[in-house]
């Protein structure tokens, strides 16, 4: 019999974000009921934590009933980035409130299809469509 010898469980190093490698993701509040997530560059396993931050935060906003979600300047959506899109949708679902994503680039919309998930998001080419009664009215406004 040959003895077992334990190799030592090796600690993986942590991500860190290459040059080059930017991704934003604001929160903006568009009129008394409605929240704007704005989503730039790359969205992938080092970013996705502050996409979710900012998903959480648009529907913790008092009194919103509406979020949108701009994702027309990402320039790549990975699994990770996904899925906090699917948590952000059953959360907005638990809470009422309707979550729209703004998207017509090719790396959005060909995960969305691919896995299925599109028909289960509501999906606009542009803020106009999910944000036009709001951004008319604060144009009047001024």
């Amino acid at each position: 019999m040959v003895p077992r010898t334990r190799i030592p469980a090796v600690p993986l190093p942590t991500p860190r974000p290459a040059r080059g490698h930017v991704s934003t993701a604001t929160v903006e509040q568009v009129g008394r009921w409605a929240v704007l997530v704005t989503v730039r560059g790359e969205v992938d396993l080092v970013t996705t934590p502050a996409v979710h931050e900012a998903l959480r935060v648009g529907l913790a906003t008092p009194d919103a009933l509406l979020v949108v979600v701009d994702l027309s300047e990402v320039d790549f959506l990975a699994a990770a980035g996904l899925g906090a899109l699917v948590l952000a949708r059953d959360t907005a679902a638990c809470r009422a409130i309707d979550l729209r994503l703004v998207a017509h680039g090719r790396s959005v919309l060909r995960l969305l299809d691919i896995t299925g998930l599109r028909r289960t998001f509501r999906l606009h080419r542009d803020l106009a469509g999910p944000l036009g009664p709001y951004l008319q009215r604060s144009a009047s406004s001024r």
